[in-house]
């Protein structure tokens, strides 16, 4: 059985403040082993070491060190303080949520009472989480436990959700302004590039129109050839975008950890770039035609 005594600071330094997670019919809490934390040794009472049996510890972890289930492992709240021994139950995937990448990583997940006791603080808990029966039941219950517990916040899962999306909702509207004006840009670009390639077939047009071709045809053939290459471009232009999105993934993912996709190709988004590449072929293409077909065919071939 191998032995593990985190002395690194990296691995025993951490705020021991207890979080809850929802892991019924147990409650386990999660215990940040990673990053700086806000406790000093001399405001930790010396833990009362309980026998800790289920340690699950994050995959990067387990990886970095090499630990398995089974293994001999040491936890304690502070670097340099004491810390308690305990075996390690199972490695864990951590849920893929954009709001848990700039928190203290990696963790490991241990009993509530477990890390109450290594952390001196078996009367205390910041905060955890109910699962109420009735949903209709939940305002009532929030009153009742502001009423049996005085001080105490009781916030509606959505309400902590909306304050935690905060900032994506930022960075979504941003996303919109910079997809509007580069569609806008791509659009008129667009329509410079079908302009100068329908130029480029002036003489053509005005033969095909001396001998007999109508307007119409001729507009017909200029739209379609337009709408063509805009359903090519825009292949290729998903084509790339998925190829992007996967390298994009893979960075991050291996910087961060993670399994969370950062970013992702939805049929939506594949059935919104096709109209919209057709939607500007077909327009910067009329816009074109319209053009050539407006000069008189005596003159263009008189050039």
């Amino acid at each position: 059985m191998k032995q593990y005594l985190f002395t690194d600071a990296k691995i025993l330094t951490g705020d021991a403040r207890v979080r809850t997670c929802r892991l019924l019919p147990t409650v386990f809490a999660f215990m940040t082993i990673a990053g700086v934390g806000g406790l000093r040794a001399q405001d930790v009472r010396p833990p009362q070491c309980p026998p800790v049996s289920s340690i699950l510890i994050e995959r990067s972890l387990a990886a970095e060190y090499g630990l398995e289930p089974g293994d001999s492992v040491a936890v304690g709240a502070v670097a340099g303080g004491p810390g308690c021994h305990g075996t390690v139950a199972g490695v864990y995937e951590p849920d893929a949520d954009p709001a848990e990448l700039a928190r203290e990583r990696p963790r490991i997940i241990m009993r509530l009472p477990d890390v109450a006791a290594i952390a001196g603080r078996e009367d205390e808990v910041d905060r955890f989480s109910i699962r109420v029966v009735d949903p209709a039941g939940a305002d009532e219950a929030a009153r009742g436990l502001a009423a049996l517990m005085p001080g105490t916040r009781v916030l509606r899962a959505e309400v902590v959700a909306a304050r935690a999306s905060t900032t994506f909702e930022v960075v979504r509207r941003f996303h919109r302004a910079i997809g509007i004006i580069t569609i806008t840009a791509g659009g008129v670009f667009l329509a410079c590039i079908m302009t100068l390639k329908v130029q480029e077939r002036r003489s053509q047009v005005a033969a095909l129109r001396l001998v007999g071709v109508s307007r119409k045809t001729l507009l017909s053939w200029l739209i379609l050839e337009a709408a063509l290459v805009a359903v090519i471009g825009g292949i290729l232009g998903i084509g790339v975008g998925s190829l992007a999105s996967r390298l994009i993934n893979g960075f991050y993912q291996r910087a961060y950890q993670t399994t969370l996709e950062f970013s992702i190709v939805t049929s939506e988004t594949v059935w919104i770039g096709m109209v919209l590449a057709v939607s500007l072929g077909l327009v910067a293409g009329a816009v074109g035609a319209v053009r050539l077909l407006q000069v008189d065919p005596l003159e263009e071939v008189g050039r």
